[in-house]
């Protein structure tokens, strides 16, 4: 797609890989919707972005991704005050091992919510111009994680989601490619709070030393591999982000 131009709707934009996000896709000349649950981050943040980039051209929106009517809010104040949304990045995201149903309602939940409204709103069967949808999948929904099965679970869901609605079947009839980022794990907040609520204590032990032993790998080098997702374009894609490597795809083990 073409990113200059462009209008986004980022959710779990406040801090980490979706201020990354924010920021590298405004400096390709798009315009961005800011969503995230926690306000006072998220107005720090887009203030500091409206200083770069403008007022006309960020916004903030306060939006929890496990209700409707916050993200149908979220959606039409976009609409109204930057235009027709073309992208969503279906970014916010948890790793609490131990409330396993608030990780699902998040990671999968809102993933599901904000891919179904896209196709609703930006659907050419229903009066749309069609667009994109990335889902933030991590490298932990491609494989086996013993030291995160909760959160792997519901991103392995999430490529699920993105393999079966990234089909040529229903972009013939939307017009809307879905496709899904798949990093490995970046030292921001979501890690550090996922090592208060690992699956056990020995789990959150392994953990601690699993990150004190992870390569450094920065939001920023996340956000030039969605980039290159969007300008490449692969309908139903699953690209991978780690340390020390160009991005690549994985395909599905079993074709459709």
């Amino acid at each position: 797609m073409q990113i200059a131009g462009s209008v986004v709707i980022i959710t779990g934009a406040a801090r980490g890989l979706g201020r990354a996000f924010a920021e590298t896709l405004l400096a390709k000349g798009a315009k961005v919707c800011v969503a995230d649950i926690d306000t006072q981050a998220g107005t720090a943040a887009v203030e500091q972005l409206q200083e770069s980039y403008g007022q006309d051209n960020v916004i903030f929106v306060a939006c929890d991704v496990t209700k409707d009517d916050d993200f149908l809010a979220a959606w039409d104040t976009g609409v109204e005050k930057l235009g027709t949304i073309s992208l969503l990045i279906n970014n916010a995201g948890i790793g609490n091992e131990q409330n396993w149903q608030k990780t699902i309602d998040v990671n999968l939940g809102g993933c599901m919510r904000g891919t179904l409204l896209a196709l609703e709103r930006m659907g050419i069967n229903l009066g749309g111009d069609g667009g994109v949808v990335v889902n933030i999948s991590s490298i932990a929904g491609l494989k086996p994680t013993p030291l995160g099965p909760v959160y792997a679970a519901t991103k392995h869901a999430v490529v699920g989601l993105t393999r079966s609605l990234g089909s040529e079947f229903h972009h013939k009839i939307s017009g809307v490619k879905v496709q899904s980022l798949c990093p490995s794990l970046v030292k921001t907040d979501l890690l550090v709070n996922s090592l208060k609520t690992a699956f056990t204590p020995e789990v959150g032990q392994a953990l601690t030393k699993f990150a004190d032993s992870l390569k450094d790998m920065s939001a920023e080098t996340v956000a030039e591999a969605l980039v290159k997702l969007l300008e490449e374009g692969r309908n139903g894609a699953c690209m991978v982000v780690v340390a020390d490597k160009a991005p690549f795809y994985v395909d599905s083990p079993i074709p459709s």
